[in-house]
């Protein structure tokens, strides 16, 4: 039996998904919401027996190895470890990737940082270049144990630089890069890794992955107008320095601490998200461990749905100040459209968490933070207090003038607007009616108008009637015969994609050039029954579409063309893009200058 199976063997798939998901029992199978995709109603299946999953929404399935790699975004030699560890499974036998590091890319790229963390780590608590910044954190309420769990370190200054040229390496190498390349890595590989040399003066947060490496770095100055090399050399000065993106760190899809804190998540079914690694590191040490933190980035898309994996039950915990305000607002919307109950801390008179946490009983301090997260206030009802108590002014809701009452509605309904789940949208139409003394059907129609005035870009002309851009190009052409020799230079037969309208168009272009004589009943001659029933709906369209608004036509003809010149530019730029990228791996230069030339030619048309 090899390492794989012995893994299986060992591992009940149940018990491990369950880690991650919760699992009801469903017949001999087990089922849970799929983590993959957005859903209401269970799909995701597990069996037993088989020791499998399938997704019956999304399509995706396999064993617990093609789990635990899509659920942490692992390549398989790196699920192997990871699972052997929890199975206790020596990987005696598989060398390739794991074991042989000089060989293995990712792995000593991993190996420079969880070095450069420990460096970091060891200068924070022994070396006297760190004991500012464990004073400084210290002073923050921080104790060692918590800075040991974080592996929080310090960077200081570069070593060996000319006075003046801190942060510029002046072709000396620091104490780190000195480090790193004694142990026998180049500087491209600590470049390639994220450059953790370019930090100094900075407390070091690690940011680590699934399986406990470090993937990057979050620095943070505690001195005025600190700046390090990348910085200064962009005249940017950040209280905090991030690891740019690097082929194992994408800011906008790894979350701070979430290594830690997918227990207590599950645990807790929700998730607390805040603005800093400082916060995560208080509330971690206050003992509310759900925490995570976007790492060095807004929060996006790819966090929430992170994050719906484990929980749909989100709570924010922003910085109260105007910018915090600001991006919190955006953060409540986005959460409100991937579907999840969102809710938020009440900070008061705190500016953050670790503030909060900090102060002294009973205005703060850590029980005062378990309360706050055990009693927040659901994210809608905040707008509600907002528009209103801004309106009101200590006043009764009888008072408001019919002005003041659309303001309110006009704050209100755009939030509504974007609930997904249509019950808890008609809660809060029925409570906005109610607040603002108004009939509920009114308010109904205003939340049907919302975005409706609002300039937006051109998109795409969707189905007039329930017709497609092709069918109404088609259903035109069928209408008002002429429009074919007009169009006859912009449209070809290849810009249909649709093989039905493709069929349709060449045989109605065929009997054109024929001549418009008897032109549709010679072209239903030459279709099936089913084609002639769409010539037929095409041609009672067109004629309940522009019969009566003759002008309409113009205009929908116009803009019908244009999208389709729009889509083929497009595809022209995906096979381009396709077949350079070919002759990029091939290095066939003649060809790639060839089809730069090609694509040039054709988006010029």
């Amino acid at each position: 039996m090899d390492e794989v199976e012995e893994i299986k063997r060992r591992l009940d798939i149940v018990d491990f998904i369950s880690t991650y998901l919760t699992l009801k029992k469903a017949g001999s199978n087990y089922k849970a919401l799929c983590p993959f995709h957005q859903e209401k109603t269970p799909s995701f299946m597990v069996s037993p027996e088989k020791q499998i999953w399938k997704c019956f929404g999304c399509g995706e399935g396999g064993d617990i190895f093609s789990f635990v790699m899509k659920m942490e975004n692992l390549e398989f030699p790196e699920a192997l470890r990871m699972l052997a560890d929890r199975a206790g499974v020596k990987l005696e036998n598989r060398k390739s990737k794991i074991e042989i590091g000089q060989k293995d890319r990712k792995t000593r790229l991993y190996q420079i940082n969880n070095l450069s963390a420990k460096v970091f780590h060891k200068i924070l608590l022994d070396h006297p270049a760190g004991k500012m910044a464990l004073e400084y954190l210290k002073k923050r309420g921080i104790a060692n144990q918590t800075i040991k769990d974080f592996m929080i370190g310090y960077a200081p200054v570069f070593a060996n630089l000319p006075a003046g040229k801190a942060g510029a390496t002046a072709g000396k190498p620091s104490y780190l890069t000195k480090f790193l390349i004694q142990r026998g890595f180049t500087e491209n590989e600590i470049q390639e890794a994220g450059a953790p040399n370019r930090f100094f003066r900075r407390i070091m947060f690690p940011i680590r992955d699934a399986m406990g490496n470090t993937i990057a770095f979050t620095g943070r100055a505690i001195e005025e107008g600190q700046e390090s090399a990348y910085a200064k050399a962009s005249a940017d000065r950040p209280k905090y320095l991030n690891t740019p993106d690097t082929i194992l760190f994408h800011k906008g899809r790894v979350l701070y601490n979430l290594n830690q804190a997918r227990g207590p998540i599950k645990q807790e079914n929700a998730a607390i998200v805040v603005e800093g690694q400082m916060d995560v590191v208080a509330s971690h040490q206050a003992g509310v461990k759900n925490v995570v933190a976007s790492s060095g980035t807004a929060l996006t898309n790819e966090h929430l749905q992170i994050l719906y994996r484990y929980t749909p039950n989100i709570i924010f915990a922003f910085d109260s100040d105007t910018a915090g305000l600001k991006t919190a607002k955006k953060a409540y919307e986005m959460a409100i459209i991937e579907g999840f109950n969102v809710k938020m801390v009440v900070l008061n008179e705190f500016k953050d968490p670790g503030e909060m946490i900090a102060a002294n009983p009973p205005a703060g301090g850590p029980q005062l933070w378990h309360k706050a997260v055990k009693e927040p206030k659901a994210v809608i009802d905040w707008y509600f207090e907002l528009a209103f108590n801004e309106k009101l002014n200590n006043r009764s809701t009888e008072q408001l003038t019919s002005q003041q009452k659309k303001e309110i509605a006009k704050e209100i309904l755009p939030i509504i607007k974007i609930i997904p789940d249509q019950i808890e949208q008609a809660h809060y139409v029925n409570l906005l009616a109610k607040r603002l003394g108004v009939n509920e059907e009114v308010v109904f129609a205003a939340l049907l108008r919302v975005g409706q005035d609002k300039p937006s870009k051109p998109k795409p002309i969707k189905a007039r009637e329930n017709l497609t851009i092709e069918e109404l190009i088609l259903a035109i052409f069928l209408y008002n015969p002429e429009k074919i020799k007009e169009a006859s230079s912009k449209v070809a037969e290849k810009d249909f994609k649709n093989p039905k309208n493709f069929h349709l168009y060449k045989l109605l272009l065929e009997e054109y050039n024929l001549g418009e004589k008897e032109l549709i009943k010679r072209l239903k001659s030459k279709t099936s029954r089913e084609e002639q029933v769409l010539v037929d709906n095409l041609i009672m369209e067109a004629e309940k579409l522009y019969q009566a608004d003759p002008a309409s036509l113009e205009a929908d003809f116009s803009q019908a063309l244009a999208h389709l010149k729009t889509d083929k530019r497009e595809a022209l730029k995906n096979y381009y893009a396709s077949e350079i990228k070919k002759a990029e791996v091939r290095k066939d230069h003649g060809r790639l200058k060839q089809l730069i030339k090609e694509f040039q030619e054709a988006i010029s048309k």
